[in-house]
Protein backbone atom coordinates (compact mmCIF):
# COMPACT_ATOMS: atom_id res chain seq x y z
CA UNK A 1 0.00 0.00 0.00
CA UNK A 2 2.59 2.35 0.68
CA UNK A 3 4.28 1.96 -2.74
CA UNK A 4 0.99 2.14 -4.22
CA UNK A 5 0.57 5.94 -2.26
CA UNK A 6 4.44 6.95 -3.15
CA UNK A 7 3.33 6.38 -6.68
CA UNK A 8 0.28 8.79 -6.42
CA UNK A 9 2.86 11.16 -5.13
CA UNK A 10 5.19 11.20 -8.08
CA UNK A 11 2.80 12.08 -10.43
CA UNK A 12 4.72 12.43 -14.15
CA UNK A 13 5.49 15.83 -14.79
CA UNK A 14 2.72 17.53 -16.94
CA UNK A 15 3.84 17.78 -20.49
CA UNK A 16 5.04 21.42 -21.83
CA UNK A 17 2.11 22.86 -23.88
CA UNK A 18 2.84 22.03 -27.75
CA UNK A 19 2.40 25.34 -29.92
CA UNK A 20 -0.83 24.34 -32.47
CA UNK A 21 1.73 24.75 -34.98
CA UNK A 22 5.52 25.58 -35.18
CA UNK A 23 4.55 28.97 -37.47
CA UNK A 24 3.13 30.68 -34.36
CA UNK A 25 6.15 32.28 -33.74
CA UNK A 26 6.76 34.55 -36.20
CA UNK A 27 5.57 38.24 -36.09
CA UNK A 28 2.50 39.55 -36.72
CA UNK A 29 3.40 41.46 -40.35
CA UNK A 30 4.86 38.57 -41.57
CA UNK A 31 1.28 37.42 -42.16
CA UNK A 32 0.46 37.91 -45.68
CA UNK A 33 -3.07 38.40 -44.65
CA UNK A 34 -2.29 41.59 -42.22
CA UNK A 35 -0.46 43.32 -44.64
CA UNK A 36 -3.02 42.86 -47.53
CA UNK A 37 -5.61 44.15 -45.32
CA UNK A 38 -2.90 46.94 -44.05
CA UNK A 39 -2.92 47.70 -47.87
CA UNK A 40 -6.64 47.56 -48.92
CA UNK A 41 -8.32 49.05 -45.65
CA UNK A 42 -7.25 52.81 -46.15
CA UNK A 43 -7.88 52.35 -49.82
CA UNK A 44 -11.56 51.57 -49.50
CA UNK A 45 -11.85 54.13 -46.68
CA UNK A 46 -10.67 56.55 -49.32
CA UNK A 47 -13.34 55.48 -52.12
CA UNK A 48 -16.24 54.86 -49.28
CA UNK A 49 -15.40 58.59 -48.00
CA UNK A 50 -15.46 59.88 -52.10
CA UNK A 51 -18.81 57.95 -52.82
CA UNK A 52 -20.58 59.16 -49.48
CA UNK A 53 -19.90 62.62 -50.92
CA UNK A 54 -20.64 62.07 -54.30
CA UNK A 55 -24.10 60.44 -53.52
CA UNK A 56 -25.08 62.64 -50.53
CA UNK A 57 -23.38 65.67 -50.96
CA UNK A 58 -24.68 69.02 -51.77
CA UNK A 59 -24.17 69.83 -55.27
CA UNK A 60 -23.07 73.62 -56.05
CA UNK A 61 -25.77 75.30 -58.11
CA UNK A 62 -25.23 78.77 -60.08
CA UNK A 63 -26.50 81.48 -58.26
CA UNK A 64 -30.38 82.26 -59.63
CA UNK A 65 -31.76 85.84 -60.43
CA UNK A 66 -33.52 87.23 -57.88
CA UNK A 67 -32.51 85.39 -55.43
CA UNK A 68 -29.87 86.38 -52.10
CA UNK A 69 -27.13 84.84 -50.85
CA UNK A 70 -25.43 85.37 -47.48
CA UNK A 71 -21.48 85.90 -47.67
CA UNK A 72 -18.99 84.14 -44.89
CA UNK A 73 -16.48 86.64 -43.44
CA UNK A 74 -13.06 84.86 -43.76
CA UNK A 75 -10.17 84.76 -41.13
CA UNK A 76 -8.37 87.69 -42.32
CA UNK A 77 -11.50 89.73 -41.24
CA UNK A 78 -10.67 88.71 -37.79
CA UNK A 79 -7.54 90.32 -37.20
CA UNK A 80 -5.40 93.28 -38.33
CA UNK A 81 -4.35 92.08 -41.67
CA UNK A 82 -5.59 95.25 -43.77
CA UNK A 83 -8.16 93.94 -45.52
CA UNK A 84 -10.97 91.33 -45.34
CA UNK A 85 -12.34 89.08 -47.51
CA UNK A 86 -16.16 87.50 -48.20
CA UNK A 87 -17.20 84.67 -50.03
CA UNK A 88 -19.60 82.02 -51.35
CA UNK A 89 -18.77 79.70 -53.30
CA UNK A 90 -16.88 81.35 -56.02
CA UNK A 91 -18.31 84.65 -55.39
CA UNK A 92 -15.87 86.72 -53.48
CA UNK A 93 -15.26 90.35 -52.37
CA UNK A 94 -11.91 91.56 -51.09
CA UNK A 95 -12.57 94.64 -48.62
CA UNK A 96 -10.08 97.44 -47.29
CA UNK A 97 -9.98 100.43 -45.78
CA UNK A 98 -7.83 102.99 -47.46
CA UNK A 99 -6.43 105.44 -44.17
CA UNK A 100 -6.71 109.24 -44.41
CA UNK A 101 -3.94 110.75 -46.00
CA UNK A 102 -3.06 114.20 -43.86
CA UNK A 103 -6.74 114.26 -42.01
CA UNK A 104 -8.54 113.80 -45.12
CA UNK A 105 -11.51 111.35 -45.50
CA UNK A 106 -11.35 107.58 -45.14
CA UNK A 107 -12.08 105.29 -48.18
CA UNK A 108 -13.67 102.23 -48.46
CA UNK A 109 -12.47 99.97 -51.69
CA UNK A 110 -14.02 96.81 -52.57
CA UNK A 111 -12.59 94.61 -55.09
CA UNK A 112 -14.51 91.64 -57.15
CA UNK A 113 -13.55 89.03 -59.64
CA UNK A 114 -16.74 89.20 -60.40
CA UNK A 115 -18.10 92.42 -62.53
CA UNK A 116 -21.04 93.55 -60.03
CA UNK A 117 -23.90 95.86 -61.01
CA UNK A 118 -23.95 97.77 -57.63
CA UNK A 119 -22.70 97.93 -54.04
CA UNK A 120 -24.49 99.39 -50.51
CA UNK A 121 -22.60 99.25 -47.36
CA UNK A 122 -24.16 100.65 -44.06
CA UNK A 123 -20.82 101.49 -41.73
CA UNK A 124 -21.30 101.90 -37.54
CA UNK A 125 -22.05 100.91 -34.32
CA UNK A 126 -23.19 97.73 -34.02
CA UNK A 127 -25.90 98.51 -31.97
CA UNK A 128 -27.79 101.18 -33.97
CA UNK A 129 -29.16 101.17 -37.60
CA UNK A 130 -26.56 102.71 -40.37
CA UNK A 131 -27.95 104.32 -43.18
CA UNK A 132 -26.64 102.12 -46.45
CA UNK A 133 -24.92 104.14 -48.67
CA UNK A 134 -23.82 102.98 -52.52
CA UNK A 135 -20.45 103.03 -53.46
CA UNK A 136 -19.14 103.96 -56.84
CA UNK A 137 -17.66 102.44 -59.48
CA UNK A 138 -13.65 103.29 -59.72
CA UNK A 139 -13.07 105.05 -63.38
CA UNK A 140 -16.23 102.46 -65.07
CA UNK A 141 -14.82 99.10 -64.20
CA UNK A 142 -17.35 97.11 -62.51
CA UNK A 143 -14.88 95.53 -60.55
CA UNK A 144 -13.68 98.28 -58.32
CA UNK A 145 -15.73 100.36 -56.09
CA UNK A 146 -14.93 103.15 -53.50
CA UNK A 147 -17.13 105.06 -50.82
CA UNK A 148 -15.77 108.14 -49.15
CA UNK A 149 -16.99 107.55 -45.67
CA UNK A 150 -17.97 110.48 -44.25
CA UNK A 151 -16.39 109.70 -40.09
CA UNK A 152 -13.35 107.93 -39.94
CA UNK A 153 -13.89 104.29 -38.57
CA UNK A 154 -13.69 102.73 -35.51
CA UNK A 155 -12.64 98.89 -34.63
CA UNK A 156 -16.25 98.50 -32.81
CA UNK A 157 -18.15 99.45 -35.97
CA UNK A 158 -20.18 96.91 -38.21
CA UNK A 159 -19.77 96.88 -41.60
CA UNK A 160 -23.04 95.80 -43.36
CA UNK A 161 -22.63 95.19 -47.16
CA UNK A 162 -25.19 93.99 -49.97
CA UNK A 163 -23.57 93.53 -53.48
CA UNK A 164 -25.47 92.93 -56.78
CA UNK A 165 -24.03 90.71 -59.52
CA UNK A 166 -25.91 88.86 -62.07
CA UNK A 167 -29.45 89.99 -60.58
CA UNK A 168 -28.58 87.90 -57.47
CA UNK A 169 -27.88 89.91 -53.90
CA UNK A 170 -25.05 89.11 -51.74
CA UNK A 171 -25.03 89.78 -48.51
CA UNK A 172 -22.43 89.83 -45.35
CA UNK A 173 -21.28 91.54 -42.26
CA UNK A 174 -18.25 91.84 -40.27
CA UNK A 175 -16.49 93.89 -37.98
CA UNK A 176 -13.69 96.64 -38.44
CA UNK A 177 -11.18 94.61 -36.55
CA UNK A 178 -9.00 94.25 -39.86
CA UNK A 179 -9.06 97.62 -40.84
CA UNK A 180 -5.23 98.38 -39.44
CA UNK A 181 -1.99 96.26 -41.14
CA UNK A 182 -0.11 95.07 -38.52
CA UNK A 183 3.01 92.61 -38.63
CA UNK A 184 5.00 91.53 -35.72
CA UNK A 185 8.16 93.22 -37.67
CA UNK A 186 6.41 96.70 -37.32
CA UNK A 187 7.00 97.13 -41.13
CA UNK A 188 4.64 97.71 -43.94
CA UNK A 189 4.86 94.82 -46.55
CA UNK A 190 2.58 96.58 -48.99
CA UNK A 191 4.12 98.83 -50.54
CA UNK A 192 6.79 96.54 -51.45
Amino acid sequence: MTEAFLSLLQWPAAPRHQPYHRETNHTMLKNKHIIIAMIVAPILAVIAYLATDALVGEKPQAAAAGESYSLVTLPNCRYPSGHCTLKNAEFKLDIRLQPAAQSGPWRLLVDSPHALQGIKVALGPATAEATPQPLQAVADNPRQWALTLPRPPEQDDLLRLVASAGDALYYGETTLAFMDYETSFGEDFRSQ
